[in-house]
């Protein structure tokens, strides 16, 4: 695992287009997936490598949606600016079970402490396989919210919070 660089753009986007065929995720593809991939707001971006090829993302970024941010806030009692959004975690299929979305997602979870902000993410409730990781790592789901995108599509998302036993944000007041 490694900081993202801007030479791996390209086999980014490759893996989330894999990943999307594949699962769904994202449920709706971005055209741009530059910017996708690229939030304007970061605290970090990684990826991880098997055998000399891009096999898993991730990113750290301050804000996700409103109705998830609300909820994680409410939920741990913090305010949203006390909070780091775990995004754009993708696993390349062929590379699943070597360990490669648990290293990403520790990791960034571990920058989110480092910071003193407290991790939280959000996950289409249909994405099984995720959810089964995020409760394996021990983060705990703290409700379900419905997005509505501009264009009138709507996803239904679990929001998760981090686990207090790696965070250091318990600290934070």
């Amino acid at each position: 695992m490694r900081p993202r660089r801007d030479d791996d753009l390209t086999a980014c986007a490759d893996l989330v287009r894999e990943v999307h065929a594949a699962d769904r995720y994202p449920r709706y593809l971005p055209a741009d997936l530059t910017s996708f991939l690229s939030p304007a707001s970061l605290h970090g971006i990684w990826v991880a490598e098997l055998d000399g090829q891009i096999a898993g993302h991730i990113a750290l970024v301050p804000r996700s949606v409103p109705a998830a941010m609300e909820l994680a806030a409410g939920a741990l009692g913090r305010r949203e600016d006390q909070l780091a959004v775990v995004a754009r975690l993708f696993v390349a299929p062929l590379a699943r079970g070597h360990g490669a979305g648990r290293l990403l997602l520790d990791a960034a979870a571990a920058e989110a402490a480092a910071r003193g902000l407290w991790p939280i993410l959000d996950v289409d409730t249909e994405l099984a396989a995720a959810i089964a990781l995020y409760e394996s790592r021990g983060w705990t789901r703290a409700g379900t919210v419905t997005v509505t995108f501009r264009d009138g599509n709507t996803l239904t998302e679990h929001v998760y919070l981090g686990p207090r036993n790696t965070s250091r944000a318990t600290d934070v007041p």
